[in-house]
């Protein structure tokens, strides 16, 4: 199928391709260049075309966070930062093209983690903005990442989307796979809610 971005903020009409590229309302493609203070830059990439590239995938995943920004209900109270961004690769690091990394290397994969106003991961509405972008948003993969790899041994939720490669006409297909994973290791093709006990124990709904 043909994605059709919104004209205003489709990367191909815009003079430069940096981090100040406006992706969306008050979204620029600096949102996405790192996370947790490793803030990258672009400016390595000579070729206009791969900055495109990257651009037209992070366009897309710009549209995932513009759901949070601008929802009134649910997610009204709540933030949605960019765990983990655009990943540039060491001079000797080999990927392999399957891999989260690579992905995020052409910003079709982000991590991402939702905060309440006490700076905590939301867990109850990680699982509730999961459910609602496999049902709204178009995407190849979502992933529902849990870990308990804290020094208390707390849980922690991250979501991990993952969207499909673009040509040059904005042509692609969305699998809409959707994925639930514990410790690395995957619990089921389904999107499965993780609960924290009092008692730090974890149950699995």
């Amino acid at each position: 199928m043909i994605y059709t971005p919104d004209p205003l903020y489709n990367p191909e009409f815009q003079k430069e391709i940096n981090g100040r590229t406006k992706l969306g309302p008050g979204i620029s493609l600096s949102k996405f260049l790192g996370g947790y203070g490793d803030q990258w830059t672009i400016n390595h990439i000579g070729n206009r075309n791969d900055r495109l590239e990257i651009a037209r995938h992070l366009y897309m995943q710009a549209q995932a966070m513009r759901i949070v920004s601008t929802d009134t209900g649910q997610f009204a109270d709540l933030r949605l930062i960019v765990a983990e961004g655009w990943y540039r690769a060491g001079p000797n690091e080999e990927l392999e093209p399957t891999s989260i990394n690579y992905k995020m290397t052409q910003g079709r994969a982000v991590v991402y983690e939702l905060i309440d106003d006490e700076g905590e991961i939301n867990l109850e509405k990680t699982f509730d903005l999961a459910v609602y972008w496999k049902d709204n948003l178009k995407f190849e993969k979502l992933i529902l990442d849990y870990d308990t790899y804290e020094p208390d041994g707390s849980l922690n939720a991250q979501i991990i989307l993952i969207m499909p490669e673009l040509d040059e006409n904005w042509n692609t297909t969305f699998t809409k796979k959707v994925e639930t994973r514990f410790n690395k290791y995957v619990q089921g093709q389904e999107l499965i809610e993780v609960k924290e006990r009092k008692e730090k124990k974890v149950k699995i709904y």
